[in-house]
């Protein structure tokens, strides 16, 4: 596994920041850093192995990386991303512990790893990042103090964006919704037309919605998020193939190997011979 170390991205010793713009980002293999990492996808779609679990990428994604996390980048379509560097909570010159900011589940008290922003938050972050990127590269106390204080806004707006409750019933806020009950409920049966009732939106909305969204059609999106949590337990658990096929949501396993070969160039039986 490939270690990317400070020295490579940070302007000097004395810099606490640094920003690594992709435009786009290309399939990245697996790798792991010794600085912490906020990842903001501006638009395009693509997966996130992150410690071993895949995660779809969407306009609007947020990923927060520890020092200790590994993770790899696949199946990216014109993803264009933004990295912001830092090198420890406990590093910075002018902050003293911005620990207590990052997210977390607040029904569990986890650490959240991923999260999603409205668009319009995306783009104050996108102003935040700016403003970082200028002085990223002065080694001066009151550039690397400003440039602090703007990363504190900069994380107190995704935070605020990642908890906030949508208290209207606009298309993006019942999308967002949407596209969180379906990562969390892949695999149940999935009925468009009820569930674009169930979330306030008009059947042709909700799929140009979530194209805009994801870059690929609702059903695309769906089994994507399928195949990649049947991916997953083919490497972390010996359940048979079958088995695996309803689990994740496919009610045939042979359509489910064919759509795996077709995602993956690998049927799931290759797969799992070629990890053990």
């Amino acid at each position: 596994m490939t270690l990317l170390k400070s020295d490579e991205f940070f302007a000097s010793i004395a810099s606490t920041i640094a920003i690594e713009n992709r435009a786009p980002q290309y399939e990245f293999p697996e790798h792991c850093h010794d600085f912490y990492e906020i990842v903001v996808v501006e638009h395009g779609s693509g997966v996130h192995i992150f410690n071993d679990s895949p995660y779809t990428l969407c306009s609007g994604t947020v990923c927060f990386l520890r020092d200790s996390d590994y993770h790899q980048f696949e199946n990216m379509e014109q993803i264009h991303l933004t990295n912001v560097l830092y090198r420890s909570p406990k590093s910075f010159r002018c902050l003293s512990d911005i620990e207590p900011f990052l997210p977390c589940n607040v029904q569990t008290g986890k650490r959240q790893c991923h999260w999603q922003i409205n668009q319009s938050a995306l783009k104050k972050a996108k102003s935040c990042i700016s403003e970082l990127e200028e002085k990223s590269k002065s080694t001066k106390l009151e550039d690397i103090a400003t440039n602090e204080g703007i990363f504190l806004q900069l994380l107190m707006l995704l935070r605020q964006s990642c908890f906030e409750t949508h208290k209207n019933d606009s298309h993006e806020a019942c999308v967002s919704a949407l596209l969180n009950w379906l990562r969390n409920n892949y695999s149940e049966e999935i009925i468009w037309e009820e569930l674009a009732d169930r979330f306030s939106l008009a059947l042709r909305t909700m799929h140009r919605q979530i194209k805009q969204h994801t870059g690929m059609t609702p059903q695309r999106y769906l089994n994507r998020l399928r195949l990649l949590a049947a991916r997953h337990r083919l490497f972390q658990s010996d359940d048979s193939i079958t088995d695996i096929a309803y689990g994740c949501g496919f009610s045939d396993s042979n359509n489910f190997s064919v759509q795996f070969r077709r995602e993956f160039s690998l049927s799931p039986l290759q797969l799992r011979n070629s990890a053990r």
